[in-house]
């Protein structure tokens, strides 16, 4: 169904291009801007139609920029009609309401495809863009505006529906300019969009250059102008009848870690030089005079607040980035640290606590008892019940064995139904005591055996755990349900003394 949507596109696309050719092709005349006019309206039908058949989640936006081109398509018609058949050239005239009309609608529809498309990612792109739109406001007013604002023979209203138009296409082109540095599907609508906004912009530029040389539009070159209206006008009926045309105004959050396109930094690097360039420009043709100073004084303000705005904004997504990888460094360090199961220490923070406590203890003299406490008939347990039941089994056990030790004391699991507990300053009997203690903490009527083993001041930890090991299985050979304490280590044999040292005995 897509696919035979978007074949059906590019068939009518050429159609829409034949269109344009054949308006370039007509001589001037009625039948030149009737034709115009039947191609403008009958594309603003098919934009109809392309959103009664995708059915945007954003049909606000998509139906303000179709009422833009309705609006625009019908300012056309009008200025035919009163130029062509009530001879009326007067101007401004009742059209430029349309007009005017079809730049606002354009820029509403633009605001929200970018409200809904932007939702969730912040707004930097919308500070890059007013940073550029600043910027080519100010080469708009050097070049273009400032020449309409000193004409004379215009009158109050002249100037204001003059200065009108180049003002709303610098609102449109920071729109586009937003659109572009937005995240998200850039497919075939996308591009079309943005190309019939382009489009569009570049005719309009061209058009008040014609009107303020001595250009006359009826000429090949305001032919061409007026194609490229049209041109604008295929190129968005040709986004809106595309299926993508769904996912533009589709919400995108940024990725956090999302670095800014070299391409947008030149391209604001490049914005940012434009009022010194000016500036240096003007000075130097004007003999030190700069004839736009004030101009170039408010757009170096403003892009100066505007890149201050967006250095914030970018330190304040580092912190936020930092303290997302302090949170996920913190979490990965307790995955590392600790079993997922029973949410005890696991056998990593065991290997560095024990080697630790008997240091401490060798620094203080103090006694240390390590026990290996094992569950008894865990796996006939679970045969009975299933491992859901020993999964539960081994949670509250866990739970109840650490509620139950003292502050200091660590309990670890070492494996399997197998768990480890360290009992620093605890000699062989106080240790017994928290070990039976524990005993009857034991839940679902389950009963373990372990093996204590006290330091005996010299051995180090895999020893020390050795004997609490080997008192495990005695505890398990004689009948389970009970605490063994572990044989004192054997005395090591006495060492020969060196060679030399008997020789020197002898001397």
């Amino acid at each position: 169904m897509r696919n035979r949507a978007v074949h059906a596109g590019r068939a009518w696309a050429w159609v829409g291009l034949l269109a344009i050719v054949g308006f370039l092709i007509l001589p001037d005349g009625n039948a030149s801007a009737i034709y115009y006019d039947v191609v403008e309206f009958a594309l603003v039908g098919a934009m109809v139609v392309g959103v009664l058949r995708n059915r945007p989640a954003a049909i606000v936006g998509w139906s303000l920029l179709i009422a833009g081109s309705f609006a625009s398509a019908v300012a056309d018609a009008m200025f035919d009609v009163y130029a062509l058949a009530l001879h009326d050239d007067s101007w401004p005239g009742p059209w430029d309401v349309a007009y005017l009309l079809g730049y606002l609608f354009t820029a509403s529809g633009l605001c929200v495809l970018l409200l809904r498309r932007n939702r969730g990612s912040g707004y930097a792109g919308l500070v890059d863009s007013l940073l550029i739109g600043v910027a080519c406001s100010l080469l708009s007013w050097v070049f273009l505006i400032r020449y309409i604002a000193a004409g004379e023979t215009m009158g109050t209203l002249g100037h204001a529906v003059t200065l009108a138009y180049p003002s709303l296409d610098l609102v449109v082109l920071a729109l586009v300019t937003w659109l572009l540095t937005t995240d998200g599907a850039r497919r075939a609508a996308f591009q079309l969009l943005v190309a019939a906004m382009v489009a569009a912009l570049i005719a309009d530029y061209l058009w008040a250059f014609i009107d303020m040389t001595s250009y006359d539009p009826a000429l090949s070159v305001g032919r061409f102008v007026s194609a490229s209206f049209l041109l604008a006008f295929l190129l968005q009926a040709m986004a809106i009848t595309h299926p993508g045309m769904v996912e533009v105004g589709q919400p995108t959050p940024t990725p956090a870690t999302r670095a800014m396109p070299w391409a947008r930094v030149g391209l604001m690097a490049c914005a940012v030089l434009i009022a010194p360039v000016l500036l240096a420009w003007q000075a130097l043709t004007g003999n030190g005079t700069v004839r736009d100073a004030l101009p170039i004084a408010v757009a170096s303000a403003a892009m100066f607040l505007l890149g201050l705005t967006r250095m914030t904004m970018l330190i304040r997504r580092l912190h936020q980035q930092a303290r997302v990888m302090q949170q996920q460094a913190e979490r990965l360090r307790e995955l590392a640290e600790q079993d997922p199961l029973t949410g005890l220490p696991n056998r990593r923070i065991w290997d560095v606590a024990l080697p630790a406590a008997l240091a401490r203890a060798t620094r203080d003299g103090a006694p240390v008892s390590v026990a290996i406490v094992d569950l008894d008939h865990f796996k006939a347990f679970n045969d009975l019940h299933g491992h859901q039941m020993g999964d539960r089994l081994l949670k509250e056990a866990a739970a109840a064995w650490a509620d139950g030790l003292r502050a200091g004391d660590l309990l670890a699991r070492y494996g399997g139904e197998e768990f480890v507990a360290l009992l620093p300053d605890t000699d062989e009997v106080e240790a017994g005591d928290v070990l039976d203690r524990l005993r009857g903490r034991t839940p679902m009527g389950c009963t373990f055996s372990a093996g204590l083993a006290t330091w005996d001041g010299r051995e180090n930890g895999e020893a020390l755990l050795s004997r609490a090991d080997r008192a495990l299985y005695h505890a398990k050979a004689t009948g389970r349900d009970r605490v063994e304490r572990a044989e004192a280590p054997r005395p090591l044999p006495p060492q020969e003394p060196r060679t030399e040292s008997r020789q020197a005995a002898k001397t």
